[in-house]
C-alpha cells in the first residue's frame, strides 16, 4: 500500500515570509550600527514579532491536536506584549513619559500572560481550520486582549497623530507619516481579519492576518530609520524647554549650517526667519563676522536693517543627538547699550563716589595676599578697564589643597562688579564643600542662575594639591591655562559651557601632574584682545608666540612684561580688564 502524503500547507508562506522580512530588517539595522535608545526599543519590538511568527508557524504546522492548547497558552508571551512594545517605542521616540498609562498597560500585559498560561479564561482550546489551528477564545479573551494588546497600539497611534499636527519641522512630519501610515494599516488589517472575518458560528472565514499586518507596520518604521536615521522627535521640544526661560535670542544649527531651531527672541532680533533655504550662516546677518574658536561674546552690527542695530553674539558647540553635533548662537540686543555709551560716560563723572565704593568692594573680593609656602608660591596682577571691572580672581587655602577661581563676568562696570561679588561669595561657599572642580562650577551656576539674569561668566576652577603636585581643573567657556616647563609652554586644553548662558551645563573634570619649577598661568582675554588705533586685535596665537619667548623669565617680571605688551600694542590703552595669576611650584 502506498504511504499517504500530507499536502503542503501553502498558508505557511505568510508567517515564514514575515519572519524572513523581519529578520532582514533586524540584520540591516545591526549591520548599519544604528545606535539609539529608540532603535533599541524598535529592535525589541521586531524581535517579539519574529517570535510571534514562529508561533504561527507552529499553529499552522498541523501538529497533534492534543498539543495545540498547551502550545497556544505557552506561546502567549510572544503576541500579548507586542502592542505594549510598540507603545514603549513610541514613548521613547517622542521622548515623553507616562506615569499612569504605561505602568497600567505593563501590569495588564503581565496579568494577561499569567491568566492565559494558568487558566482557561483567556484561551480555552484550539480550533482546526484549513490553514491550521487557531485558538478558541475563553470568556475573558476579548476584554483582556483589547486592553493588553489593542489598547497600547491605539494609544500609540493617537500620540503619533497628536505630534504630527503639532510639530512644524518638515522632516519630522515626514518621518511621523511613515509611523502613522504603518500603524493605521496594521490596525485596520488586524481588526478586519480578526473581528469582521467571522461566520454566524464565530469561525474565521479566511486566514487572519494580524502578524503579517504588524510586520507591514514594522517595515514602515524601518523605512523611517533608513531614510531619516530616526530623527529624534523630542529635539524641538527639548530646545523649547531648554531655552524658554532665556530672554536672549537662541539659534541652533546642525552640521554644515543646517538650520534647526530658533526661539521667538531670535526671530524678533533678526526681523524674520533666521534661515534661508534651510541654512543659517552668521555672515548673512552680522557685518564683518569671523569664525572664532574661543566662544567669547563679540559685538556685531546687523546687516540689512534700516535702523542701526548691534548684537552681542556668543557661539558655542552643542551636542544635538548622540551622533550629531551642532552650533548654538546666543544673540543679545545691545543697541540701546551702544547708543547710551556716551550718556554712560557722562554718568560716570556724576557717580565717582559710587565707583570708588565699588572699587573698594571689588578689591576686597580680589585675593591680593597669597599663602607663601615652601612648596608653592602665587603671584598675581589685576588692572580693571575702569575703576571696577568684570574679571575676578580669588584663592582659598585649605589644609590639603588650594582652590583657585579665575573668572570673567560679561560686561564692565558696577553691574559686572556686583556679579563678581556674588560670584566671590558663591566660590567661598562651594570651596568649603570640597567638591570636584566640575561639581563646584555646577553649584555656582545653580546659585547664581536664580539671581543673575543678564550676565554670563567664563571661568576656570582649579584645585591644587601640594603634596601630590597635581592640579584638578574644569573650564566653563574659558581659554586654556598655560604650563611653563623648561622654557616651553603647554596649554591645558579642555571644554566646558559658559556659566549662566544656558540652563543645562556640559562641564568636565581634568587633571595635570606638575613638576618642581613648573609654573601654571591663569590670564584674562584682555591680554590678547587688546586693540590698536586701527582696530586690529593682538590675537590669541600671537600672544602665545610672544609669551613663549618670555618663558625663561622669572614669574614677577613675566607678569609685568605681559602687562606692558598689552599696553604697548594698545598705545597705552586697553579695552578690557587685565588679570593674571601664576602658581609657581617649588621655592
Amino acid at each position: 500500500m502506498p504511504r499517504s502524503v500530507r499536502p503542503m500547507n501553502y498558508y505557511l508562506f505568510l508567517p515564514i515570509s514575515a519572519l524572513i522580512i523581519n529578520t532582514l530588517l533586524i540584520s540591516y539595522v545591526f549591520a548599519r550600527r544604528f545606535r539609539s535608545a529608540v532603535i533599541r526599543d524598535f529592535l525589541r519590538f521586531v524581535l517579539f514579532l519574529n517570535l510571534w511568527q514562529v508561533s504561527y508557524i507552529l499553529y499552522w504546522s498541523m501538529l497533534p491536536p492534543e498539543w495545540m492548547t498547551p502550545i497556544f497558552k505557552l506561546s502567549c508571551f510572544t503576541w500579548i506584549p507586542v502592542g505594549l512594545l510598540f507603545l514603549e517605542t513610541v514613548y521613547r521616540f517622542l521622548n515623553i513619559r507616562s506615569t499612569i498609562l504605561l505602568p497600567f498597560f505593563r501590569f495588564s500585559v503581565v496579568l494577561t500572560i499569567f491568566l492565559t498560561a494558568s487558566t482557561d479564561w483567556i484561551i480555552k482550546g484550539s480550533i482546526l481550520y484549513d490553514w491550521g489551528y487557531e485558538l478558541e477564545p475563553g470568556i475573558l479573551f476579548v476584554p483582556f486582549s483589547t486592553v493588553a494588546v489593542s489598547g497600547p497600539a491605539i494609544w500609540g497611534l493617537y500620540l503619533l497623530l497628536k505630534e504630527r499636527f503639532k510639530t512644524k519641522q518638515k522632516k519630522i512630519r515626514q518621518q511621523l507619516n511613515f509611523w502613522i501610515w504603518g500603524t493605521t494599516i496594521a490596525l485596520g488589517i488586524s481588526a478586519y481579519t480578526e473581528l469582521f472575518n467571522l461566520d454566524e458560528q464565530g469561525r474565521f472565514l479566511f486566514v487572519p492576518l494580524s502578524p503579517a499586518a504588524i510586520s507591514i507596520q514594522a517595515f514602515f518604521i524601518f523605512v523611517a530609520i533608513t531614510r531619516y536615521g530616526f530623527l529624534n522627535i523630542s529635539l524641538e521640544r527639548i530646545a523649547v524647554e531648554l531655552f524658554r526661560d532665556i530672554h536672549d535670542g537662541i539659534v541652533l544649527t546642525k552640521e554644515n549650517h543646517e538650520f534647526f531651531f530658533a526661539n521667538q527672541a531670535a526671530i524678533a532680533i533678526l526681523d524674520g526667519s533666521p534661515s534661508r533655504e534651510g541654512l543659517f550662516k552668521p555672515e548673512w546677518h552680522f557685518a564683518n563676522y569671523r569664525e572664532e574658536q574661543d566662544h567669547i561674546p563679540r559685538d556685531y552690527q546687523l546687516i540689512g536693517n534700516s535702523v542701526l542695530q548691534f548684537i552681542e553674539l556668543t557661539v558655542s558647540e552643542i551636542r544635538i543627538t548622540e551622533n550629531e553635533s551642532g552650533t548654538l548662537y546666543l544673540l543679545r540686543d545691545i543697541t540701546e547699550k551702544k547708543a547710551a555709551q556716551e550718556k554712560i560716560h557722562q554718568l560716570y563723572s556724576q557717580i565717582v563716589n559710587d565707583l570708588e565704593i565699588a572699587r573698594v568692594t571689588q578689591a576686597s573680593i580680589i585675593t591680593q595676599k597669597f599663602p607663601d609656602k615652601g612648596s608653592y608660591r602665587i603671584h598675581s596682577f589685576f588692572q580693571p578697564i575702569d575703576k571696577v571691572g568684570g574679571d575676578m580672581l580669588r584663592v582659598i587655602e585649605h589644609p590639603e589643597r588650594v582652590d583657585i577661581l579665575f573668572a570673567d563676568v560679561s560686561g564692565h562696570g558696577i553691574a559686572s562688579a556686583m556679579v563678581g561679588g556674588m560670584l566671590s561669595i558663591a566660590f567661598q561657599i562651594v570651596s568649603d564643600k570640597k567638591l570636584s572642580p566640575k561639581e563646584s562650577l555646577s553649584e555656582i551656576h545653580e546659585m547664581l542662575s536664580k539671581v543673575v539674569l543678564h550676565h554670563h561668566i567664563s571661568a576656570v576652577y582649579a584645585s591644587f594639591y601640594p603634596k601630590e603636585n597635581r592640579v584638578r581643573f574644569s573650564y566653563a567657556g574659558h581659554h586654556p591655562m598655560l604650563v611653563f616647563r623648561e622654557g616651553k609652554i603647554y596649554p591645558l586644553e579642555g571644554e566646558g559651557r559658559i556659566l549662566l548662558a544656558v540652563k543645562e551645563l556640559h562641564l568636565n573634570d581634568y587633571h595635570f601632574d606638575l613638576q618642581t619649577s613648573d609654573r601654571l598661568l591663569f590670564y584674562s582675554d584682555g591680554l590678547y584682545e587688546v586693540k590698536n588705533d586701527l582696530g586690529e586685535i593682538f590675537g590669541y596665537e600671537e600672544f602665545l608666540d610672544w609669551i613663549q619667548g618670555m618663558a625663561d623669565r622669572d614669574t614677577r617680571s613675566l607678569l609685568e612684561a605681559a602687562h606692558r605688551k598689552a599696553l604697548e600694542f594698545g598705545n597705552g590703552k586697553h579695552n578690557d580688564d587685565l588679570a593674571m595669576l601664576a602658581l609657581e611650584i617649588g621655592s
